[in-house]
């Protein structure tokens, strides 16, 4: 039975009849606070939603038109087996057609299947995920930001007001979290350790942009953006929306998924990945940093699921499911890493 509280054009693109190719039924629907994704058995078609939070503006048709182009062009990278094509959907009367030849009223992003058993966070559920897998995800992502862009108008991400202000972005964004999903101490204790780097580092963080390190990165490399395909391992649903967040170091990379496997109880993994990356890059000035970064990822996950459980399109019980699958994870920083530091 279709949801009506779905609009129009999602309710349509959930009957097989809507696609000029075989579907496995039912189609599957994944909503994110951003996107709806259809899966349809070899195809996945991913839509985004008209929502303006701020670091995220998909509000109008350009805007989402010009999103999934460049999702498609920066997944190249990659995912290049996953990204096929933006396809236009034009309307009749009350009806929607994909790829069709009218005005288009959405755009949605066309990709292959792959099965679930695949991603990275899959098999360590399944505990499938081994250690040499982490080690080839090690020199996966090494190669990966060795072939990333940089250039003058890329590094100017890495200056230190760029980067606290992306930093500061999200407690601004989350104060009216305070309270609920997150503490005033948990908020007050991760800004006055941001504050005080701030202060004490920023020769390191100067030093970043002189050795190129500040690159087109992915932006969300945590194990569920993460998958292994045909015996390959690709990186997948890179950041498009907000250049800020893709134009990083590529340490804040790597505090992505060595924050997820350490959020996952395996710090021992964590360690395989980054041992592994850090030998094949020679990066050890990076890991000055990783602290830092791994607070800031953390917090933009908390953030997020934030935003999640005050969506209205959610069903209350799916916001209190969603409220016990991922509580707020903000980690206590004297636990992340005791690294020395820097001279």
């Amino acid at each position: 039975m279709t949801d009506i509280s779905l609009p129009t054009l999602i309710q349509q693109m959930l009957l097989p009849g809507f696609y000029p190719h075989p579907v496995k039924e039912p189609i599957q629907l994944i909503q994110t606070h951003c996107s709806y994704v259809l899966l349809t058995g070899d195809f996945v078609y991913k839509l985004k939603k008209p929502v303006n939070f701020g670091f995220l503006n998909y509000s109008t048709l350009e805007l989402r038109r010009n999103f999934c182009h460049e999702e498609l062009r920066l997944n190249q990278r990659g995912a290049a087996e996953l990204y096929l094509e933006v396809l236009a959907i034009a309307q009749t009367g009350e009806k929607y057609q994909l790829g069709g030849t009218g005005e288009a009223v959405e755009y949605a992003l066309k990709m292959r299947e792959f099965p679930d058993e695949g991603l990275f966070s899959t098999m360590f559920e399944a505990g499938t995920l081994s250690e040499s897998h982490i080690e080839d995800l090690g020199r996966v992502v090494a190669r990966y930001h060795g072939k990333t862009e940089t250039n003058e108008y890329i590094s100017s991400f890495g200056e230190i007001p760029q980067v606290r202000a992306s930093i500061d972005q999200n407690y601004e964004q989350t104060i009216n979290y305070i309270g609920a999903p997150q503490t005033q101490q948990q908020f007050d204790e991760t800004k006055q350790y941001t504050d005080r780097f701030f202060a004490e580092r920023q020769q390191l963080l100067r030093d970043r942009i002189t050795n190129n390190f500040i690159r087109e990165c992915h932006g969300d490399l945590h194990t569920r953006n993460i998958c292994i395909w045909k015996e390959q391992i690709l990186l997948f649903d890179c950041i498009e929306f907000n250049e800020p967040f893709r134009f990083v170091d590529v340490m804040c990379d790597v505090a992505f998924t060595v924050m997820d496997l350490e959020a996952r109880q395996r710090q021992d993994l964590a360690n395989i990945f980054l041992n592994t990356y850090v030998e094949q890059t020679g990066d050890w000035e990076g890991l000055q940093l990783l602290p830092l970064y791994m607070s800031r990822q953390a917090y933009v996950r908390a953030k997020v699921n934030s935003f999640y459980l005050m969506t209205p399109v959610f069903p209350s019980k799916s916001k209190q499911h969603q409220r016990r699958l991922q509580p707020h994870i903000t980690p206590k920083l004297g636990n992340i890493l005791n690294l020395p530091k820097g001279n």
